[in-house]
């Protein structure tokens, strides 16, 4: 099955070969990883002799951002071996070098690169120049002929911080034996809950090479920011020290109109409100001045000039990297992909920070560490925008009801951390 699988993705391959100059002039995102995704240019140095090689794959921002604390922890365990992180998306590309600085001395990393088009030749090329002795999957992206390389040569591949919404176990269920090409293949998978790792058993991995480890979200280190560094925060956002802000983070297309909706709604509360909008695509910025109901505010964006920044009253993040953050800055927060059927996105960036969640129905990709804050009473779920906007304007008329909130937050995140250290322990058996 697998040999289909190759001759039929080489063959489309072939097919649009003569289109990829053109794909490669007009598309900017695609000219930044194309080639290297083909396995040219990738700038990955060559493997030292009697030296080990562990690669990191994260597909994008929020995997590269999850991979951090497990790639710091294995640097300090294994400081002999070499780390390769690798990102799919140009976007998870340019956060991995924001944040591990590859090529520093005191970078944890040894190189960052892409992960290969699914394309035997492509494949074979990157995994010649990486040559590792260990693949850690970080939550996703699984691709039949890389796994089936791996498998050939004898590389383990862990699933780390695995996880499986009820969405796609149905989908992966409907390819019926095709299944075969991803799941048994898999060295270990470390499932973030145990109804994970029943599923991933249910699509064909033998329960002895899945351990039910936790989350390892809830061990990323919590920046310190100093008073200086808070202040500089809510300079560059042109707000000043005694704002209260309101910060909507990942946010999808249909979320960001409901935003501005309840934030209007919330200003009859509190008139000198401020609001900041950081899309998971920074790219529909210029596209969301022209569509949102904006009339009658002072609009900025975060790449703006000073000047114009200051006094704003809605601020669009039309940047990554700054969105962990700036949520150190806020009052309270939303995060995105829940109001819409997105799945929803990671509620431990505010909450680490002491600040109250609110967050959508639509929670499927995180929905323990929903029921956490919700039983926990660190976070809101609201159904609808006009939830949203009620539970909003109850928050601001109660401070010490946003502080309880915004404590109980910080606590959920706290209690919870440990599932670095089980998947450390279960890897030993493949590093040592």
């Amino acid at each position: 099955m697998i040999f289909f699988y190759h001759i039929i993705t080489l063959a489309v391959f072939f097919l649009c070969l003569p289109f990829l100059p053109v794909v490669w002039m007009v598309s900017a995102k695609r000219r930044a990883n194309l080639l290297q995704r083909l396995g040219v240019f990738t700038r990955i140095p060559e493997k030292k002799n009697n030296t080990r090689r562990i690669w990191v794959h994260a597909l994008s921002v929020g995997e590269v951002n999850s991979s951090l604390a497990l790639i710091t922890a294995l640097k300090k365990k294994y400081p002999a071996h070499d780390i390769v992180l690798t990102a799919s998306t140009k976007t998870g590309f340019e956060r991995a070098l924001d944040l591990m600085h590859p090529g520093r001395a005191d970078s944890p990393v040894t190189a960052a690169g892409y992960f290969p088009f699914d394309i035997w030749f492509a494949v074979i090329r990157v995994v010649k120049q990486i040559f590792p002795d260990i693949v850690c999957l970080v939550e996703t992206d699984l691709w039949p002929g890389f796994l089936s390389v791996m498998h050939q040569r004898r590389i383990p591949v862990i699933l780390v911080n695995a996880r499986l919404s009820p969405k796609s176990l149905n989908g992966y269920r409907c390819m019926g034996p095709l299944a075969n090409l991803f799941f048994p293949m898999l060295s270990c998978v470390m499932a973030q809950t145990r109804q994970d790792a029943s599923g991933f058993e249910q699509l064909g991995v033998p329960g002895n090479r899945i351990q039910v480890t936790g989350n390892i979200k809830f061990d990323q280190p919590c920046p310190e920011l100093s008073r200086e560094e808070i202040s500089g925060l809510v300079r560059d956002l042109g707000f000043y020290p005694d704002d209260r802000i309101w910060m909507a983070g990942s946010t999808h297309p249909g979320e960001e109109s409901m935003v501005v909706r309840a934030f209007i709604r919330a200003r009859q509360t509190d008139p000198e409100l401020k609001l900041v909008i950081a899309p998971r695509d920074p790219g529909r910025c210029p596209a969301l001045l022209k569509e949102l109901p904006l009339a009658g505010f002072r609009v900025a964006c975060y790449l703006d000039p000073m000047k114009t920044k200051q006094g704003a009253d809605i601020m669009f993040l039309n940047t990554i990297g700054v969105l962990a953050r700036a949520y150190a800055v806020c009052t309270l927060a939303f995060v995105g992909g829940s109001l819409v059927a997105r799945g929803g996105h990671n509620l431990l960036e505010p909450a680490m920070f002491g600040k109250p969640v609110f967050f959508g129905p639509h929670m499927t990709d995180f929905r323990e560490m929903a029921q956490l804050f919700i039983q926990g009473k660190g976070g809101i779920q609201v159904e609808d925008e006009t939830a949203l906007s009620c539970e909003l304007e109850k928050m601001l008329r109660n401070p010490d009801h946003c502080t309880r909130t915004g404590y109980n937050a910080r606590q959920i995140f706290k209690e919870n951390a440990g599932a670095l250290n089980a998947c450390l322990n279960r890897m030993e058996a493949f590093l040592d």
